[in-house]
């Protein structure tokens, strides 16, 4: 028999604090709903162990959609029916109270009442996690926290002072070196460790410490936030002892609950050196990080990847997000940073590891954080798509759109600084108007979208004299009105200078943020004007005279109207000025060179 999410109960924590038991232990036996068969052999090892009239409990609990065994006679289940997840299980054993010390360990992993009495003894004041041998020869050696916010590192192998995996030497309980590595069978060899959390389900700890456990999806971020958690409320460490075997572990699952548990600690110290980046995780695309060779570079050239939503090849080559980011690529590099930019096949890369900087220019793709590099997040459009947990993952967030930007930070508890969308004043620059088609007429550029552009719909319903360049229109607009299908990026800043008045619009949702279109600054700053539809917050960051909304078809008639006394060339030509000035892509390139820079030293200072 099968369970569905919809009929296993979660337990995220208890109605009342646990009551203190007399017991001196209390034994939680934890198990997946399909692997109760190793139960009634763990609870005579906990009866041989502490006597016959042990606190032994069990509790079941449904993981990656598993089946439902039928529970055992003989053992002291609390519960008739499986709980969703490993930490609702911890919180339903523990809810009718502890003894001084709690040792918690799943059904797959192998314990004699030898192992129980020396987990219930080291945990009697601290929090402990015995060393785990897997089927495959690999160790699980507790979490490490080797890069602030990232996901913790969980381990297969022996470490050194530093944290770094080894052959050879070890810690000991004091943090000093031995000479000789521990060998797993002779328990005289294996040193007390101090770890960020622990990660395996085979814990103990006191009852001073005791709260309850995270419900993540996720088996080893459930504990390791839940001993972390529980070490902080006694002001301790979490360490690792003893050695076990497990026949099997839990699969990962990294959703954004368990981004958020992780992010929590962006503040905390870490460990020393350089980390490299894994896979990224389902089904949110964390990525886990693992200890690196170090590495260092100036922070004067630093190596930056821009991450943008655009296809590979001719398919991407026309997007907007592709211009965005080569103009802003080129104003880093003027700035001496050395930058490549990742399209969408390429958002997570083999070789990704020698980035000191991860940039997402945020369109319509959510790409995972590079936890080898410093992490900058740009919110440039479709925001109602980015999650606060997203923003949460991020070292720093910037968002074109301030209204968006305040409202986000207030509801996901992290800063979002307002940062522009911009122009590149090297091809949007004023000029001499010339005589092309464009010339004094209305103009608009950009596709149709597949959906209603109301601005330009008005415009023709008022019969202006309206030109329309970008691919789709044809079989749209009266002949005399379609332009060109597409134009090169010096023909579209001749057609913003030639036009009496150039259209711009938003996606509703930029609109009510506040993101100014980037056609805005190219308009501007060609010397050009431009009449746009309403935008939140708009005359609170850029209002200059050759910038007008057309709140109503009404308005917009006066507008595009040939009488309307637009400013005169010398006043156009002071607010290009302006915008080169002030909106460029080497202005907005210097705002994140600034804030990398500040990633890197903070992240320094927490390790």
């Amino acid at each position: 028999m099968s369970d569905t999410a919809a009929s296993v109960v979660r337990v995220a924590g208890w109605q009342s604090t646990p009551v203190a038991s007399d017991k001196w232990v209390t034994v939680l036996l934890v198990s997946r709903s399909d692997r109760y068969a190793a139960l009634p052999a763990m609870v005579a090892a906990a009866r041989l162990a502490f006597g016959p009239d042990v606190d032994v409990r069990a509790v079941g609990y449904v993981a990656d959609a598993s089946p439902r065994d039928l529970q055992q006679r003989g053992v002291p289940w609390v519960r008739p029916d499986p709980v969703d997840g490993i930490g609702s299980a911890i919180n339903a054993g523990v809810a009718a109270g502890v003894g001084r010390v709690l040792v918690v360990v799943d059904s797959t992993v192998g314990v004699t009442d030898q192992d129980l009495q020396v987990l219930a003894a080291a945990g009697s004041g601290q929090v402990v996690q015995a060393r785990v041998r897997m089927p495959d020869g690999g160790r699980r050696d507790g979490a490490l926290l080797l890069r602030p916010g990232a996901l913790p590192w969980s381990d297969d192998g022996r470490r050194t002072d530093d944290g770094r995996q080894t052959e050879g030497a070890s810690r000991t309980d004091d943090g000093s070196r031995t000479d000789r590595a521990a060998d797993p069978d002779d328990l005289d060899t294996i040193p007390v460790v101090p770890v960020f959390a622990a990660d395996q389900p085979v814990v103990s700890m006191p009852r001073a410490a005791l709260l309850p456990a995270p419900c993540l999806p996720d088996e080893r971020m459930t504990l390791t936030a839940w001993t972390r958690a529980a070490a902080d409320r006694i002001a301790g460490n979490v360490r690792l002892v003893w050695s076990v075997r497990r026949n099997a572990e839990a699969g990962r699952t990294i959703d954004a609950a368990t981004v958020d548990a992780f992010t929590a600690w962006r503040d905390r110290g870490a460990q020393d050196g350089a980390v490299v980046a894994g896979p990224p995780l389902p089904p949110w695309g964390a990525r886990p990080v693992s200890p690196s060779a170090d590495r260092s570079r100036a922070d004067t050239e630093l190596s930056w990847a821009l991450k943008i939503a655009a296809p590979a090849g001719p398919e991407g080559d026309g997007w907007g997000d592709v211009h965005f980011a080569t103009e802003l690529a080129e104003a880093l590099e003027r700035l001496g940073q050395h930058v490549r930019v990742d399209r969408r096949d390429a958002h997570v890369r083999d070789d990704d590891a020698e980035d000191d900087v991860t940039l997402v220019i945020r369109g319509l793709d959510r790409v995972p954080p590079n936890p080898a590099s410093v992490n900058l997040l740009w919110v440039i459009s479709h925001p109602d798509d980015v999650a606060d947990a997203e923003l949460r993952s991020f070292d720093a967030v910037f968002a074109a759109g301030p209204v968006w930007a305040a409202a986000a930070a207030e509801r996901a508890g992290v800063p979002v600084r307002t940062l522009l969308q911009a122009t590149d004043p090297a091809v949007f620059t004023p000029g001499a108007r010339g005589a092309s088609a464009d010339a004094g007429r209305v103009v608009f550029v950009g596709s149709t979208r597949g959906a209603e552009r109301r601005i330009v719909s008005d415009a023709v319903a008022l019969g202006a004299d309206l030109r329309v360049h970008g691919p789709g229109w044809a079989d749209v607009l009266p002949a005399a009105m379609a332009g060109e299908s597409s134009l090169s990026r010096t023909a579209v800043a001749a057609a913003y200078r030639d036009a009496r008045v150039v259209l711009n619009d938003h996606w509703p949702d930029m609109a009510a943020g506040g993101f100014l279109s980037n056609r805005v600054f190219d308009v501007l700053a060609s010397g050009g004007v431009v009449v746009t539809d309403p935008v939140a917050g708009l005359a609170d960051v850029l209002e200059v005279p050759t910038l007008a909304v057309a709140s109503s078809r009404e308005s917009l008639a006066a507008l595009l109207d040939p009488a309307y006394a637009w400013p005169s060339p010398a006043e156009r030509a002071a607010v290009a000025a302006r915008i080169a000035a002030e909106h460029s892509f080497d202005a907005r390139a210097a705002v994140l060179v600034e804030a990398a820079r500040a990633e890197r030293e903070r992240l320094r200072r927490r390790r």
